[in-house]
């Protein structure tokens, strides 16, 4: 992508944008939340009713996904028993994995980057790291993996686009 600058006396001047990928970063004690949330009119109902509760003792969620009958998200491990009370009370049926940690891959102009994904998820394989979510935005992708596999994953993904080693 290149953008233009206005400049004094009409002058214009590009600057090209740095394109592939250029950071892995991991974010370690999260856990994510399966809730059976319902179908219909109720299950519409008690995904609204999920998050409310949820915001209402101030969790954070992240990677949000509301599929048909379930919603799923990821909160911070500290968060569980809040998030674990708040499902109780509310009488849902949810699953809770914990110990994961989320696998950050930074490139400018992610969306115009074709393979990235593919390749993301080849290099997570390769280093026995399950992908248990995924969330992307116009700069990142985001993947859930166990936390024990989390800086094999990093270090997977730094050898496979060829960024320069980090101590961990």
């Amino acid at each position: 992508m290149v953008e233009h600058f206005p400049q004094p006396r009409g002058r214009r001047f590009f600057i090209e944008q740095e394109r592939g990928v250029t950071d892995v970063r991991v974010e370690v004690g999260l856990a994510h939340v399966r809730v059976r949330a319902g179908s219909g009119e109720r299950g519409l109902q008690n995904h609204l009713r999920i998050l409310d509760a949820i915001a209402e003792q101030e969790v954070s969620v992240s990677l949000v996904k509301i599929h048909h009958d379930w919603i799923t998200f990821a909160v911070s491990q500290s968060d569980v028993p809040k998030v674990t009370q708040c499902l109780e009370t509310l009488g849902m049926e949810y699953k809770i994995v914990p110990d994961l940690a989320l696998v950050i891959t930074v490139a400018s102009n992610m969306r115009e980057s074709a393979g990235v994904m593919a390749q993301i998820a080849e290099a997570l394989w390769e280093a026995n790291a399950n992908i248990i979510e995924t969330g992307d935005s116009h700069d990142t992708v985001q993947c859930l993996v166990p936390e024990h596999r989390a800086f094999a994953a990093a270090q997977a993904l730094r050898q496979r686009f060829h960024l320069v080693e980090v101590a961990s």
